[in-house]
């Protein structure tokens, strides 16, 4: 192999060829995974790029388990709500973490102590709402206080604010933890060489026991889509994530490989910097929105997979979701009407920033030609995809896409996102009765109440306009033929039940 050849493959980029083998006849019990984007880090308390999912639920264990449907079922414990303001959990007995050291209820408090204290700056604390505190009550009993009701709670423990590390692993490894985390989930970190490798190995002290999947799981990033299909069908990979639209009917006819999609909870958002200029002013919001024909894209960049999506409350959620919104479309004229009452200038510059996908550098484009129509001068800007959440974090954008792979519960694809000091409030959006609205929807109890709270908060967004909704996708992922795995509509992997045969 030559010198540039092994320098791509170790930088995670699109060489045009195939990655050196794993014999998966040699190795029959290592299942070798292509995905777009290596982790930032493997600690789900800082855990904020969603790339980072398809390795979390299969290092980490949650304290539920949100199964394909949405249903919350025990994973580490069983919960039991005993009023609108008490959760008591009760842990599986004679179980560890990796290292060894016992899961008990002391061990669950320090990790959402951890979760909750502002000096640890971990962003998900969030995630736990009104929680007041957790109390120790038994060795595997333990109290998840509340001093308001929150309806999201069972649902977020299904998530990285659920999954239990060691603490005896965070108090000695310091800020190494980051990339050589300790979890409780099915598989082990084995080795981590980044940008390149990622190697997971059986945790034989699993919940559900020793019998799971794969002894090994190996992690490739591979951000250009033609490689990793191309490693797929050679048989150097036997699962990948993020298929192209436009490769499901091909890949459909092949007999060695096999295509999966179903509907995600997610959305295929762009945030807009509302934090200065020139989307600091809504009518330039506005403009933007109306420049940009979703349809086109639904057509051109998906193929007819997924749906157009105008706003954050996905269809895969069906109690939420609302048939009927309606919000203003593509409208050019509307836009130059718009960015003249504005005052802006004629052609406005403005700035997209977005990940280095083939697909992604594809809608830019489409918005940038659309924008173009519309009295708007873009320029695209690519980054690679570990850099995505850092460049949102610190609003280092005009316009950047923020896909979200969404929560079962409609406050996950909504709070974090749209209200005040929100940790995903990428544009930073600031509206009082947003944050009134979404507080609370999170705390009612009826169901026709939430729905109603959300409904009017997804047409407050329209108004407002802090993000450019193009998208519900459809989860496009792919294997060898004979690889039997069970697909999430979070995109999420979850490989425990893999098999081959």
């Amino acid at each position: 192999m030559t010198l540039r050849r092994r320098t791509l493959l170790a930088a995670g980029l699109a060489a045009p060829a195939l990655l050196p083998a794993r014999n998966a006849l040699a190795q029959p019990r290592t299942l070798t995974l292509g995905v777009v984007s290596d982790p930032v880090t493997l600690d789900p308390a800082f855990s904020g790029s969603f790339f980072e999912n398809q390795v979390f639920y299969n290092l980490h264990e949650t304290l539920l388990v949100a199964q394909p449907d949405g249903q919350v079922v025990p994973g580490l414990a069983s919960c039991e709500m005993k009023n609108a303001l008490t959760y008591v959990f009760t842990l599986k007995p004679n179980l560890t973490f990796h290292d060894g050291t016992p899961i008990d209820a002391a061990a669950a408090k320090a990790n959402i102590d951890r979760y909750l204290d502002p000096a640890v700056g971990s962003i998900r604390r969030a995630d736990y709402g009104p929680t007041s505190g957790v109390e120790v009550t038994d060795k595997l009993v333990f109290t998840i206080k509340l001093s308001a009701p929150y309806a999201p709670l069972p649902l977020v423990l299904t998530n990285r604010a659920g999954m239990l590390v060691s603490p005896k692993a965070v108090a000695t490894m310091g800020a190494d933890f980051a990339t050589r985390a300790v979890g409780a989930g099915p598989y082990k970190l084995a080795s981590w060489t980044k940008n390149a490798e990622l190697v997971l190995e059986k945790f034989a002290g699993y919940w559900r026991g020793a019998d799971h999947g794969f002894d090994h799981l190996v992690y490739r990033p591979i951000p250009d889509e033609t490689v990793r299909l191309a490693n797929l069908r050679s048989g150097t990979l036997q699962l990948i994530d993020s298929v192209p639209p436009q490769a499901v009917g091909q890949l459909g006819r092949e007999p060695a490989v096999k295509v999966a999609q179903m509907p995600s909870l997610g959305f295929n958002g762009w945030s807009l910097n509302c934090t200065r200029a020139p989307f600091s002013d809504a009518r330039v919001r506005r403009a933007f929105l109306a420049a940009v024909d979703p349809e086109v894209i639904h057509r051109v960049v998906y193929f007819g997979t997924g749906r157009v999506g105008r706003g954050p409350l996905s269809p895969a959620v069906a109690w939420a979701f609302d048939p009927d919104f309606n919000p203003p479309g593509h409208n050019p004229k509307r836009a130059r009407q718009l960015l003249a009452e504005a005052g802006a200038p004629s052609p406005l510059p403005v700035t997209i920033t977005v990940t280095n996908s083939p697909q992604m550098v594809r809608i830019a484009q489409i918005i940038q030609a659309q924008a173009a129509d519309a009295g708007f001068q873009v320029t695209v800007k690519q980054i690679d995809p570990t850099s995505l959440i850092t460049v949102l974090r610190q609003r280092d954008f005009d316009v950047c896409m923020s896909p979200w792979s969404g929560r079962y519960d409609p406050d996950g694809n909504m709070f974090f996102y749209f209200t005040k000091g929100g940790p995903n409030n990428f544009p930073g959006y600031d509206s009082d009765r947003m944050t009134g609205l979404l507080t609370q929807a999170r705390s009612a109890t009826d169901r026709a109440e939430r729905v109603r709270l959300y409904h009017e908060a997804q047409n407050l967004l329209a108004e407002d306009a802090p993000m450019l909704f193009l998208h519900f996708d459809a989860i496009l992922q792919a294997s060898a033929a004979n690889l039997k795995w069970t697909q999430y509509p979070d995109a999420a992997w979850r490989l425990y039940d893999a098999r081959i045969g």
